[in-house]
């Protein structure tokens, strides 16, 4: 689309935001559908359908009245107008879905609670498969929120950190019930062994929940799960080049693994790719799934020297290892945070 986008929801495009000579939405999106799509909306149906893609499901298979979706909230700034219409509704009205559809609210942590709550629909049989994840677009109004937030690198977990780097995309997970996957032979990448939600009562509503929060919300992952902390082999953290974040998440985890804290292999996605808001958390989960199915790990980008006191097993650089159990957390302005733990199948 050439850095052009339908009008609607976020306004106009921003100079050199675009998609990209070679974007190509997804064909499943109805030609009457896509060019009345504006930039989020788009992102989130066309992610959605790539998720399905990728877990072999497609019309007709299985009763739409269980299946269900689970979406994230984008980040919004104060102020700002809500979406007229969540992105998590596009979906199920283009995908036929009739079983239970749940939009939550909660800054950068909403995706990843928006992967809680499928997972929690499909533990309680509510659904057999749920779509769960969330897209965030960029808009001014965001862009002018975050600019105080915002640094030309992000370090995470840096003595040097002064910042994030705002990003924007979609990410969306598969979540479906044992039955279900093994009756349609569908290849399980993972289980969700664990998942949890806290809240900080003492956040503020532009700031995040703090490190005893942020331990705690781990420690009732963990709890969920019935896993200790030395059984944990990659922690996907949400730290993000804010010191806030970073020294919330970072210590939280301290705080959680303790004396284990080496056990565990631990990196930053949004040193990388940006802080993906809403989306950063499903973002982590499918970057973890990559880990278990690559057996390798990936760097926090631009660490040089942690910040100090905070002793964990750092990744410097690419590596091969095996993963069969991951932790990935993100905290949302406002208090909420929320986290999951991944296994391998068959642990």
């Amino acid at each position: 689309m050439a850095g052009e986008f339908a009008p609607g929801d976020e306004g106009e495009p921003l100079p050199g935001i675009g998609f990209g000579d070679d974007f190509r939405p997804h064909p499943g999106i109805p030609r009457n559908v896509v060019h009345f799509l504006d930039r989020g909306s788009l992102l989130a149906l066309d992610a959605a359908l790539r998720a399905l893609e990728s877990a072999g499901l497609g019309a007709g298979a299985g009763d739409a009245r269980r299946f269900g979706v689970a979406e994230g909230l984008p980040l919004r700034a104060p102020g700002q107008p809500g979406i007229f219409a969540p992105y998590g509704q596009l979906i199920a009205r283009v995908l036929g879905v009739r079983g239970p559809v749940v939009c939550v609210a909660g800054g950068e942590a909403s995706g990843l609670s928006a992967v809680v709550q499928g997972a929690r629909l499909v533990a309680r049989g509510e659904a057999d498969v749920v779509i769960a994840g969330a897209a965030q677009a960029l808009q001014r109004p965001l862009l002018e929120h975050l600019r105080g937030m915002s640094a030309s690198r992000a370090l995470p977990f840096d003595r040097e950190h002064a910042g994030m780097v705002p990003a924007e995309g979609a990410a969306f997970l598969v979540i479906e019930s044992e039955a279900h996957a093994r009756g349609r032979g569908a290849r399980v990448l993972a289980r969700v062994a664990g998942a949890a939600e806290v809240f900080d009562p003492a956040a503020e509503p532009t700031a995040l929940p703090g490190a005893n929060e942020a331990g705690r919300l781990m420690q009732a992952v963990l709890a969920d799960a019935g896993y200790l902390q030395n059984q944990v082999d990659l922690f996907v953290s949400c730290a993000d080049g804010r010191p806030e974040a970073d020294v919330a998440d970072g210590f939280g985890a301290l705080r959680t693994f303790g004396r284990h804290a080496y056990f565990a292999d631990v990196t930053a996605p949004a040193g990388t790719l940006g802080q993906l808001l809403a989306a950063g958390g499903p973002a982590a989960a499918a970057l973890a799934l990559e880990a278990m199915a690559r057996g390798e790990v990936w760097p926090v980008a631009g660490l040089a020297t942690p910040i100090e006191g905070l002793e964990l097993a750092f990744v410097k650089a690419a590596k091969q290892a095996k993963v069969d159990c991951a932790l990935v957390t993100a905290l949302g302005t406002g208090g909420l945070a929320a986290g999951v733990l991944l296994t391998r199948d068959g642990n």
